[in-house]
């Protein structure tokens, strides 16, 4: 038994080690526990257990009728954080397409959940966040116009935080937000680079200043084999 540990152990950590190095890239398929046989004269039983543990680890994933493909990196949002910020903290290439900055008003649900006047226009920023070129969250913001005039003459495609807190004074203080799931549709599909539909972690949310004061509404979707969004629980006492 000893024997057989120490096996498939090596090979996992060599197919760990072609994938840190890149031989073995983010989306593609490994070769098939009978190639591994192959490759490193062992046992089925051996191929499978080290692929089964690269598995459990989230490292690879498995595809019925397809194989096993390497997973991609993922990102995990703690706090009131920026994406840019959470990214580079991890040591990737955070950027942004900017698919949408518009004057939008009348809009009867945004301006309830602000508690805003029905007529009250708001800037509309909808971006493509993406992390070492991998699209990674479709974010749409909605505030308050008057609140931020001329916020089309500052680099949104970074930091929103730092934007609104370096040029208007407000500094995000927390985040209330439901976390829902769903199956992408032919958009999202398109945006996030799918081949079939898979599921999403919907994200909407209202961002608070340090005066409690409501600043923007957003809605955002996120990749959930890319993001991650870790909520602490505390016991009241």
């Amino acid at each position: 038994m000893e024997k057989i540990e120490t096996k498939y152990q090596k090979i996992k950590k060599d197919i760990e080690n072609k994938i840190n190095t890149g031989e073995f890239r983010s989306g593609e398929k490994i070769p098939s526990e009978r190639k591994l046989c192959e490759l490193y004269n062992i046992s089925r039983m051996t191929a499978r257990q080290a692929v089964n543990e690269l598995v459990k680890e989230g490292i690879v994933y498995r595809e019925k009728g397809r194989g096993t493909f390497v997973s991609s990196p993922n990102f995990l949002q703690r706090n009131v954080k920026s994406f840019t910020d959470t990214l580079r903290e991890r040591g990737f290439n955070p950027s942004t397409n900017i698919i949408e900055f518009s004057t939008v008003y009348n809009l009867r649900e945004i301006s309830n959940i602000m508690e805003v006047p029905y007529e009250t226009k708001f800037y509309k920023l909808k971006r493509l966040r993406l992390g070492n070129e991998l699209p990674m969250a479709l974010e749409t913001v909605y505030i308050q116009k008057d609140r931020c005039l001329g916020l089309h003459k500052y680099d949104i495609s970074k930091s929103l935080y730092e934007v609104l807190e370096e040029h208007y004074g407000y500094k995000v203080e927390n985040i209330s937000c439901d976390i829902d799931a769903c199956i992408a549709n032919n958009i999202m599909m398109k945006v996030f680079n799918m081949k079939k539909p898979r599921a999403l972690l919907k994200i909407t949310g209202i961002s608070y200043t340090s005066n409690g004061e409501k600043l923007f509404y957003e809605e955002s979707y996120y990749r959930p084999d890319l993001y991650k969004y870790r909520v602490d629980i505390f016991r009241r006492t």
